[in-house]
């Protein structure tokens, strides 16, 4: 098969969609399958690169203004530069990640195409307006993306997400079936084993418990919440707090570690390459997630293949993955005290943990990316042939 994805967000731009498609479109090419991938450029420019070994044509595109990281393409011949794209390379299934220019330029021109279409939607509007200050402003424009996106997504024919959270969520603005299909993750990759003895040398960890955050530092995902419930719960508990991963407020948080007095017992990373990041789960003692718009969390399944108990805010999909006292601990957002008490029951905790680490593994096991692969393999084939009963059968997949 040739199978086209198209997404607002892509490389250099790290984040969720990015990575669900570099990550299922390789092992569908090792399949034997075709993939190219339609994205905005990093410039004014278009072009064809190869990124991740994939076939990517970027669109001309211009930063936004308020966060400079996000840019749109320029609709100046959009369409066109689309419609020549499918022409030449043929798709026989389009998959797209979202419902903003470039999938809303696809699905008009497919119009008078008629291919196969399946959208996943990783979308959530807190992920666009965190930075509105304005409550009714910010609901008034969650209301119109939410309009946009159901005249997108009920032109497609199967909708995908990768929680049943998620799924939750949408169905109630689709006129389409939605199969909730986790995005995967590399159990090969995570796993509580290995030597991390060349980790701990490379960014000088010292010999204590860590509590673990990887991702982005940007303001939604609420990462002062965590250092201030830092700087209390270390009183109580001698432990280090390593912060994985860059982002619009780096610097900010910081200078927040040092206004609270705990500098030396905080470690920035900023960007970790890949073939280091399994060792940081591996020598950590716990994971914390404090981000409320999260439709599945990667980087908490990640930290669950490596068998570590779980910190999270009560929100989003991590409701559906952190189970209390099983998998972990759970806070309301906003309540530092609570979050303090969480990190001191995590690193409080003997008996049990054991026990918390190998449920997590167990739990893992589920979002296999291998399985993933193979239920959105199944999904392109037959929506080919029969797209009506395609929902039945790939439900039927994803419960096997």
């Amino acid at each position: 098969m040739n199978i086209l994805f198209v997404s607002e967000t892509y490389y250099p731009h790290l984040n969720g969609v990015y990575y669900f498609v570099c990550r299922i479109a390789p092992m569908l090419v090792e399949k034997g399958h075709k993939v190219a991938v339609i994205a905005p450029s990093d410039s004014i420019h278009f072009s064809k690169k190869k990124i991740d070994n994939l076939d990517v044509y970027v669109m001309p595109s211009l930063p936004v203004l308020v966060y400079p990281k996000l840019r749109v393409p320029i609709p100046l011949l959009l369409q066109s530069r689309i419609r020549a794209i499918i022409n030449d390379f043929k798709p026989d299934v389009i998959h797209i990640q979202d419902h903003f220019t470039l999938s809303k330029a696809v699905i008009l021109i497919n119009k008078t195409l008629g291919i196969p279409v399946i959208a996943t939607n990783h979308f959530m509007p807190e992920n666009l307006t965190f930075l509105m200050r304005n409550e009714k402003a910010k609901q008034m424009l969650e209301a119109f993306m939410w309009s946009r996106f159901s005249k997108i997504f009920n032109q497609v024919a199967v909708v995908t997400t990768p929680t049943e959270t998620g799924a939750r969520l949408i169905r109630p603005r689709l006129k389409r079936k939605v199969v909730a299909v986790t995005s995967g993750i590399d159990l090969a990759e995570f796993t509580p084993y290995g030597n991390t003895n060349k980790i701990r040398e490379t960014y000088n960890l010292p010999d204590k418990p860590i509590l673990l955050y990887v991702g982005r530092l940007d303001p939604e995902k609420k990462i002062e919440e965590i250092l201030q419930a830092v700087a209390i719960a270390i009183k109580q508990v001698d432990f280090y707090f390593v912060v994985v991963g860059k982002g619009l407020k780096k610097a900010a948080l910081e200078e927040l570690a040092k206004e609270l007095g705990i500098e030396d017992n905080v470690l920035f990373t900023g960007f970790v390459p890949n073939e280091d990041l399994p060792y940081f789960y591996k020598c950590s003692h716990c994971f914390i997630i404090a981000s409320t718009a999260e439709l599945l969390s990667l980087v908490t399944l990640q930290a669950m293949a490596s068998g570590l108990p779980v910190i999270a805010v009560k929100a989003g999909a991590l409701t559906e993955l952190v189970i209390e006292d099983v998998s972990g601990y759970t806070f309301k957002t906003g309540d530092i005290e609570g979050i303090a008490v969480c990190i001191n029951k995590i690193f409080n905790l003997h008996e049990g943990y054991e026990t918390m680490s190998a449920m997590n593994v167990e739990m893992s096991k589920r979002h296999n990316i291998h399985r993933t692969v193979d239920v959105f393999e199944k999904m392109y084939g037959e929506i080919m042939l029969k797209p009506v009963k395609i929902i039945r059968s790939v439900a039927s997949l994803i419960e096997a």
